[in-house]
């Protein structure tokens, strides 16, 4: 019963799981781009990360969330339960010990 709700809201949970990587990663990709770009002017920093913000995380998230669902989707039953609950457990796990929550 719970595995056939969950088929039904396989986006919900795959866009779950992908919002909290990159809610997670998102600080070191961040972190990246402001050290690779440091000798550049401010107006081109500031340009490169809206062109991040935008195109980079709304690519990331699109991707993302089409291979998770679609990796989700070839799961048996008991197997998609435990994949789903255990990655929410292990992220928010990852997202408390690094003080995101």
């Amino acid at each position: 019963m719970l595995s056939v709700w969950m088929r039904a809201h396989l986006s919900q949970i795959a866009f779950s799981v992908t919002a909290m990587l990159l809610v997670l990663g998102g600080p070191y990709i961040n972190g990246l781009v402001k050290n690779v770009t440091k000798p550049l002017h401010w107006l081109v920093r500031y340009a490169l990360f809206v062109l991040l913000s935008t195109v980079g995380y709304g690519l990331i998230t699109n991707l993302g969330l089409q291979s998770l669902r679609a990796l989700l989707a070839r799961l048996d039953s008991v197997q998609l339960i435990a994949a789903v609950f255990g990655a929410h457990l292990v992220l928010a796990w990852f997202l408390k010990r690094e003080r995101k929550i």
